[in-house]
């Protein structure tokens, strides 16, 4: 993992071609990036990235998370999500997800974590995979307050 990073998130097409990027470094400095536009940059005060590290204590068990555990959507193609976040005690994690954003669209089904057994037409409710979507959007509401361009902050292609 990158040193001094507190968030990192980067969206990207199946190709691994990027959408769309926001990292936070310890120091304050924001850099973020819709698609091929130009990249911008802010600085966040210091309780703001407290209040980062904050929701990510707040959202510990992600921690413990591995990208493997996390729950895919029956999904064919579309996008792969990475983040990274450090909670207020140092701790970090780097996660991978495929189309992680679908867990708000009503009716979509999952499967299991691409290490654990799963049966055949076992329903499958992604708790892990809602667990690190809520702590991703509490840490995007602090952003885009912060004037970070929403568009940085998807989750889907959309």
């Amino acid at each position: 993992m990158k040193e001094n990073i507190v968030f990192d998130y980067l969206l990207t097409n199946a190709w691994c071609l990027p959408l769309c990027r926001v990292s936070v470094s310890e120091d304050g400095m924001v850099q973020y990036q819709n698609g091929r536009d130009e990249e911008h940059s802010l600085k966040l005060e210091k309780v703001e990235i407290e209040k980062i590290k904050e929701i990510v204590s707040r959202h510990s068990q992600i921690l413990d998370y591995k990208s493997q555990e996390l729950e895919s959507p029956d999904v064919f193609d579309g996008v792969m999500n990475f983040f990274e976040v450090e909670a207020s005690d140092g701790r970090k994690v780097h996660l991978m997800a495929f189309n992680i954003g679908e867990v708000k669209t009503t009716g979509m089904s999952f499967s299991k974590g691409l290490m654990e057994e799963s049966k055949p037409d076992e329903v499958v409710v992604p708790v892990k995979a809602k667990e690190v979507v809520r702590t991703f959007e509490e840490i995007a509401a602090v952003l885009v307050a912060n004037g970070v361009d929403t568009k940085c902050l998807r989750l889907t292609y959309a």
